[in-house]
C-alpha cells in the first residue's frame, strides 16, 4: 500500500497545483503542455482522464479514482508476474518429466522418473532386495497413478502443457512430483 501511496502523492505533487487533491483538466492539460517531451499534449491529457475517471466526467480526477486505478494496475501486475510463474513452472514440468520431447507425457515417462525418486525407497531391512525394490515399484506406480489421473483431464493418457498448466495453476503448492 505505501508504494501506491507514494504514487498517487507523486501525481498529485506533479499535477494538483491548487492543492485540492483533485486534478482537474486544465491541471492536467497545462502540465502535460509544459512537457516538451510530449507531443500532443491535448491526446496525453485526454488519455490520462480516460485511464483515471471511474465516473466519466470532465471536470476533475478525483483521489479515489487514481487511487483505484494504481491499485487495479498494481493487481494486475502481480497477475501478470503470477501467470509467468506459472508458465515457468509447467515449462520445467514438460522439460523433466517429457523424456523423449514429443510434447506429451505419458504415464511411462512420469513412472520413470518417480522410479528414481528417493521418496519411494523401501527402508524395511527385514525385507528381502527383492521385495524392497517390489514394494517401491507399487508405491511409486499407486503414487503416480493417482497424480497422472488427476491431471489427465481428456483421459487419453498424455498430459499435455495445458493440462499441467491448469493443475498447477488449482494447486501452486505442487512442487514438481517426485523429489527433485
Amino acid at each position: 500500500m505505501a508504494d501506491i501511496d507514494a504514487q498517487l502523492e507523486k501525481i498529485l505533487k506533479t499535477f494538483d497545483k491548487d492543492g485540492d487533491g483533485n486534478l482537474t483538466w486544465d491541471e492536467v492539460y497545462s502540465h502535460m503542455k509544459q512537457n516538451p517531451n510530449i507531443k500532443d499534449p491535448l491526446i496525453a491529457a485526454k488519455s490520462m482522464f480516460d485511464y483515471y475517471n471511474r465516473d466519466a466526467d470532465t471536470e476533475n480526477l478525483t483521489t479515489e479514482e487514481i487511487r483505484y486505478m494504481l491499485e487495479s494496475k498494481k493487481l494486475r501486475n502481480e497477475w501478470i508476474k503470477s501467470e509467468k510463474a506459472l508458465k515457468a513452472k509447467a515449462k520445467y514440468f514438460k522439460q523433466k518429466f517429457d523424456t523423449d520431447k514429443n510434447g506429451v507425457i505419458t504415464f511411462d515417462e512420469m513412472y520413470q522418473l518417480y522410479l528414481k525418486d528417493p521418496d519411494f525407497e523401501e527402508d524395511d531391512e527385514s525385507l528381502t532386495a527383492e521385495q524392497r525394490e517390489k514394494a517401491k515399484c507399487r508405491r511409486a506406480k499407486s503414487s503416480c497413478k493417482y497424480f497422472f489421473n488427476a491431471v489427465d483431464k481428456d483421459k487419453n493418457g498424455k498430459l499435455s502443457y495445458f493440462e499441467i498448466k491448469e493443475y498447477l495453476a488449482k494447486h501452486p503448492e505442487f512442487e514438481l512430483g517426485p523429489s527433485q
